[in-house]
């Protein structure tokens, strides 16, 4: 059998079909499909379904947020017709809902890698999702990661801190990435899959 063989079945929460993948993982991930807003878990193998349907439940209003977040993003393709206000007003709200969760976000991180930046900061960016200044130890983040599940942005705060350690993307980056964050290939894809 090999390794990589994931064992899916669905439950039903508040009437919903949710598909759940059983894997080789220590952690349990929500996400929220950017194309429809179905709800995905990726579960580890031993994690009951109680446990998992509690966690659900538990972060309830979060789904019903990020669907809104997405909703609001698939508008935003069609950004011309947007004011300028509309844009900034978007651009605000974003900012508040990174502010909200950054910290925790930051603090889990930095205990992971054992790494710490002095300063974080926000920024609306149109190439980057997060950029990190070595010699400062300054890290930006786009804002636009609001739009998305929490893992993305705890991939991205990873990144950003393991180059305090490794200034390129070379064999010696992605080892330090398989270390601190081993999903960081799914998370990336779906960031970036868009």
């Amino acid at each position: 059998m090999k390794k990589d063989v994931k064992k899916q079945i669905w439950i039903q929460i508040k009437g919903e079909n949710i598909r759940v993948e059983k894997k080789k993982i220590k952690n349990l991930y929500l996400r929220i499909s950017p194309a429809d807003g179905a709800i995905r878990i990726s579960a580890p193998e031993r994690m009951s379904i109680k446990q998992i349907e509690n966690f659900v439940l538990d972060k309830w209003d979060w789904i019903q947020t990020a669907r809104e977040r997405l909703d609001r993003v698939r508008e935003e393709k069609s950004a011309s017709q947007l004011t300028e206000d509309e844009k900034q007003a978007q651009k605000e709200a974003y900012k508040k809902k990174l502010l909200e969760v950054l910290p925790q976000v930051i603090q889990k991180c930095e205990r992971i890698t054992g790494l710490h930046a002095l300063e974080w900061k926000l920024r609306d960016m149109k190439t980057r999702w997060g950029s990190c200044n070595i010699q400062k130890k300054r890290i930006w983040l786009n804002i636009q990661l609001a739009a998305y599940p929490r893992e993305c942005l705890e991939y991205v705060v990873t990144h950003e801190l393991v180059h305090l350690l490794v200034p390129g993307h070379g064999k010696e980056f992605w080892a330090y990435m398989d270390r601190f964050f081993p999903e960081w290939r799914r998370v990336r894809k779906e960031l970036n899959g868009r």
